[in-house]
Order: structure tokens, then sequence, then C-alpha cells
């Protein structure tokens, strides 16, 4: 059965409303909200979390919380495995992904060398953060990369994977979409829990329903759009950026993914 996970944007307090408001059994964080952007160190958020006794008690969050380490490309260069098991072992997660990489779709060449970067700093990170479950990040430009990249996970005896369906959406091609159907659709065969980060198309949930998760930002940049959600439509709202939207939007987005749930039991 597949759920609707929002993702937090712990420098924007308008996020965090949507957990208060339902009853959520999963959250997403990201790291890179912890990250200067200058200096590439954990910032005083960062800190502030840490003096406060993880991320659970910084948000007063019962539920499960993903931390994860997908990025902006200038600041993959700068973070190493160390750095991100320290963020795990301080900020206390229930899960963390794994590395993050470049392999955009076109890339072949920037893509081998990534993976191989992502392989070795995986190894370390399993070393170095023992006791937080991984949830497998998977990357890879083709479909044999994405293959092996599933097999190193695996070796690693990594169980759920991450897939990254959001790069594929962002410019609503078609074929782009149906690519990362089916690299979902391979996924999915070798993941225990599968979750499509940056799945927020109200469009084509039905399509990605073999998921067990849909990681989603969409109602916060939908609202900060002008936009709202009336059922799966976008719809113009009055007035200026209201962070009430937000919880607006995730709400609906919700509901939907309930009626998709009782949609599919049907069939």
């Amino acid at each position: 059965m597949v759920i609707l996970a929002p993702i937090v944007k712990l420098t924007d307090k308008a996020t965090f409303d949507v957990f208060k408001v339902c009853s959520l059994p999963l959250i997403v964080v990201r790291l890179q909200d912890l990250v200067s952007k200058r200096k590439f160190k954990f910032n005083s958020l960062y800190h502030d979390i840490v003096s406060r006794g993880g991320l659970h008690n910084y948000l007063k969050f019962d539920g499960e919380i993903l931390l994860s380490l997908i990025m902006k490309d200038e600041m993959l260069a700068h973070l190493k495995a160390s750095q991100y098991a320290e963020a795990i072992n301080s900020l206390l997660p229930d899960f963390c992904t794994t590395v993050d990489g470049e392999t955009y779709e076109g890339e072949y060449s920037l893509s081998i060398s990534e993976l191989s970067r992502i392989n070795k700093e995986n190894e370390e990170l399993t070393r170095l953060s023992p006791k937080c479950t991984l949830y497998g990040l998977v990357k890879g430009c083709t479909q044999h990369q994405i293959e092996e990249h599933i097999r190193h996970l695996r070796a690693l005896r990594i169980d759920d994977l991450v897939f990254h369906v959001g790069d594929y959406f962002r410019n609503g091609d078609p074929n782009l979409i149906m690519r990362a159907r089916d690299y979902s659709t391979i996924i999915r065969r070798h993941a225990r829990r599968l979750i499509l980060y940056g799945m927020g198309s109200q469009k084509r949930l039905l399509e990605f329903s073999f998921a067990d998760v849909y990681a989603t930002f969409n109602h916060f940049v939908t609202a900060k759009n002008g936009m709202q959600f009336v059922g799966t439509k976008k719809v113009k709202y009055n007035g200026s950026y209201r962070p009430e939207i937000v919880t607006s939007n995730f709400l609906q987005m919700n509901e939907n993914v309930r009626l998709l749930v009782k949609q599919t039991k049907l069939r």
C-alpha cells in the first residue's frame, strides 16, 4: 500500500505543519538544509538540532524519519562519507539514504565516474554508521548501470531502495517520465521497500502505485508558485503566498493517494 511522505525543509517551518495536523508514519528531511552553501560545513541549524538531541526531539515527531543525502550537485564534491556518518550519528534519524551523485541521462562517462565514487563512499558509510538502517539510493543513467548499482547495494545488505524520479518529471517530457517508470519497475523487483523520491505528480499516481512510498515536496513548491490543489488539479489562489496553503496542498495530495489505494484494491 503506497503512502505519502512529505519532504520537510528544515529551514522553513511552514513545512513542519503537515505532520502536526496529519498523522504520518514517515517524513523525509534533507541534509542539504544543514550545510552551508559557501563553506560546505555544517551550519548553525545543524548544531542546534544536535544540541537538542537529534531530529526527533527538534521536530517533536514520533514517527519514522528518513535523512536524505540527495542534494545539489555543487555540494556533492565537498562532502565525504565521514561527514555523512557524523551527521547520521548526531542527528539520529531512523533511516538514511546512501550517497548521491551526478548520473544524469545522456551523461554516460560522467555517470561511470560518479558511480565509482558513490560505491566507495557507500562502503565506507556502512562501516561508519553500523546502527543506522540505510536505504539504497539507486543511481545510473542506463538500465545496465541501474542494475549494476542495485547489485552493489544488495552486496552491502541493503534491502530498501530509493529512486529519484523527480529528475525525470522536472521538464514534463513524457519520454523521460516513461523511462522513470521503466527504471522504477526494475528497482521494484529487488526492493523490500521502494521509495520514489520527488513523486509529486497527481496525474500519474496510478502508474507508479507499485511503490511503497511517494516522498514529495510538491505541496510546498506548488504553494510557492501561487497554486493549490483542488482534487488532482492545480488552481491559482488569490493573494500572495500563504504558508497554510502548503498544508492544504499536502492534505489534498494525501487524500488523492488514499483514494488511489482504494481504487487499486477494487481492481
